[in-house]
Formats: structure tokens, C-alpha cells, sequence
């Protein structure tokens, strides 16, 4: 029994020497250890939040552990509304143009088809326009002369750049096949007049009978009154169909509105295009524009005019315009290279870019 209890005793005491021979454990080593594990985590956590801050500039970036996870929270900044710019459109591009003034015929009157004569009182007293088929050419600025106020391009677009020229310019409804453009781009705000359509009563030229254009006229035109344009009637030529047609077209277009009425002179006699003008002013109680006009032989007889004619042509029109109250703007006809058959007496246009002699004559 005594035996038995010294075995024992001495298992005891080798059991406390083996663990005093081991000694301490590092502290250091346990930090150390510790330590590079949450070393490990922080540098695999900033690369999850740095590729989150590379896929959206959006994210701030911020990292705030979740007590669950070791994935980082990115909290979203407020997006701001994407800008002109970010989209790739040019600012200037959607710059509205300023309304104009609004008539002051009430939109909720019926509009008269015969207004009195507003006198001169278009485009600041410049009487003279640019019947302009050349676009943007460079050369525009060189006929912003002192007696232009106008220009026309025989269809709804207009060159850029006008109201820095001083030049009002006017969209035109051709015909029919302009009818999707015009909408497009006649809206409030794109101009302040509109031409209407271009010698209907020409087979060759937008060609529609009277009632027809009265219901072109009544759709499309007519409703921009409220807009605040104003409205030029179609422009017929100057001969006997011209005059049936305005008859019978005015007579159609019930409760349709005009400003001025317009029509087109190819002649060599320029005290028959002084005449035709008084015929309308006398008939319809309307200003009277001339959107073309030129010194031309139609007839197929006879030869065209000379120079000295020309001269002599443009004297006497330009008196009577410059002249009357209710001939409110002319348009020459010859601002072109390619006269398209007319006189080319008539060029306005030189081989330079800038006016003839003519072409200053009437522009100033």
C-alpha cells in the first residue's frame, strides 16, 4: 500500500517537472499571429471596395464592416440628373429661340380673311428681301446689307445665323411634299411669318386647285396665327389664272386669316408688275409682297431684255416699292449661279461672293 502511494507521488512530480521544463507561451506570438489573419482581411476587403469604387462613380467607397461579414457597405452618393453635356448634346444646339409677340387679334375670334392695311410694318422699314436657295454658304453675310430684311428659301428650313445678320427669315410651305418638314420645324418660337405655297396655280410649280389649298391653308397654316405669325397668302404669277385662282381660293378658305398677299412677276414690262400689285391691294384690302420678280421674257416671242433694260426695270421698281405704303417687302429674284433659264441680266450673285452692281442697287 505504501509502495502504491509512492508511484503515485512520483507520477505527479514528473507531470509538474515536464510542464515547467515547456515554459511560457509568447504573448507576442499570439498577437502576431491574430494579427496577420486581420492583416489578410483588411487588404482582401479594400480590394472588394476598390473594385466597387472603379464600376461606379457613384459610390463613395466608404468601408463600415457588418458585424456579420467582412464585406464592406458601400453607401450610394445622390446621382445627380444627367446634364446636355453628359449625353453628348451641344447646349447651343437646344437653346430656345424667343417667342415672339403675339398678335393682337384675340385666337378665340374668327380671324378675318380681309385685315386692314398694316402699312409698313415688317422687319424694321427694310423693304427688300433675299429670295435664297444657297443654304449656309459663307457668302450670306455679304448681302446683309442696309435695305435687306428678309430671306426665304423656298421651304420650311432657314440658313443659321439670320438674327445675328439682322435678317428676319421666313419658312415657306412649298407644296404637298413639304407638309412633313413644315410641321416639324414651323413651331412657335421658329419665326415670325410664313410664306404659303409657291405659284399653285402652275402646273409645274406646287399646281393644287384653290379649294385645295384652301384646305392645305385651313391645316396647316392657318392654326399659327395663334402662335404669333404672320401669315402670307400663296403667291400665284402674274397673269389672268393668277388672279382666278386667288378669287376662287379666298372664296374657299372660309374663316381663314391673312396678313399680306404675295405674287410672283416675270415680265419686262415693270409698269404691268405696278399694276398687278395695285389689282390686288384694290381687291383684297391686303399689303402686297413680291417674293419673285425678275425682267423676263416668257412669252416665246421677241427677245429679253438688255442691260441697260434691266437697269431701267429695276429703277422703276424699286421707286414704287420705296414708294408705297402698302408694298411692304420685294424679293428680286437672281441671288443664285444657276438663273435656272431666266435673264442673266438679272444675277445678283457674283462670281465673288458678294452682290453685282444690281444686286447692290436693290439691297443698299
Amino acid at each position: 500500500m505504501a509502495a502504491i502511494k509512492l508511484l503515485n507521488l512520483f507520477a505527479l512530480v514528473s507531470a509538474a517537472l515536464v510542464v515547467l521544463s515547456a515554459g511560457p507561451v509568447s504573448v507576442n506570438a499570439l498577437v502576431a499571429g491574430d494579427g496577420s489573419r486581420v492583416a489578410r482581411n483588411v487588404r482582401g476587403h479594400d480590394a472588394v471596395a476598390k473594385r466597387r469604387r472603379d464600376a461606379s462613380s457613384t459610390t463613395t467607397g466608404l468601408c463600415k464592416p457588418r458585424a456579420t461579414s467582412s464585406l464592406p457597405i458601400t453607401t450610394p452618393a445622390s446621382t445627380p440628373a444627367a446634364t446636355p453635356a453628359d449625353l453628348g448634346v451641344s447646349t447651343a444646339s437646344i437653346t430656345p429661340s424667343a417667342a415672339p409677340a403675339p398678335t393682337t387679334t384675340s385666337s378665340s375670334a374668327a380671324p378675318s380673311s380681309t385685315p386692314s392695311s398694316s402699312g409698313n410694318s415688317t422687319s424694321g422699314g427694310h423693304k427688300w428681301g433675299l429670295a435664297w436657295p444657297n443654304g449656309d454658304a459663307s457668302y450670306l453675310s455679304n448681302f446683309a446689307l442696309p435695305n435687306v430684311g428678309y430671306l426665304y428659301t423656298w421651304s420650311p428650313y432657314l440658313p443659321s445665323g439670320l438674327s445675328e445678320l439682322g435678317i428676319e427669315g421666313i419658312p415657306m410651305l412649298w407644296g404637298y411634299d413639304q407638309v412633313s418638314d413644315f410641321q416639324s420645324l414651323v413651331v412657335e418660337g421658329y419665326a415670325n411669318y410664313v410664306l404659303g405655297m409657291n405659284e399653285p396655280n402652275e402646273p409645274s410649280q406646287s399646281n393644287m386647285s384653290p379649294s385645295d389649298g384652301a384646305s392645305l391653308w385651313q391645316q396647316y397654316i392657318n392654326p399659327l396665327q395663334s402662335q404669333g405669325y404672320k401669315l402670307i397668302s400663296p403667291a400665284c404669277t402674274n397673269d389672268q389664272s393668277g388672279l382666278d385662282w386667288y378669287q376662287q381660293f379666298f372664296a374657299a378658305c372660309s374663316g381663314c386669316h391673312f396678313d399680306a398677299i404675295a405674287f410672283h412677276a416675270y415680265t419686262t414690262d415693270a409698269q404691268s408688275v405696278i399694276e398687278y400689285a395695285t389689282t390686288l391691294y384694290n381687291t383684297y384690302n391686303l399689303p402686297v409682297w413680291i417674293t419673285e420678280f425678275a425682267d423676263q421674257n416668257y412669252s416665246g416671242t421677241g427677245g429679253q431684255a438688255t442691260m441697260d433694260e434691266v437697269w431701267s426695270f429695276a429703277s422703276t421698281i424699286i421707286n414704287f416699292v420705296e414708294s408705297t405704303d402698302w408694298l411692304e417687302v420685294a424679293f428680286p429674284f437672281g441671288v443664285m449661279y444657276d438663273l435656272q433659264g431666266v435673264n442673266t441680266d438679272n444675277s445678283l450673285l457674283a462670281s465673288n461672293g458678294y452682290p453685282t452692281s444690281l444686286g447692290y442697287t436693290y439691297f443698299g
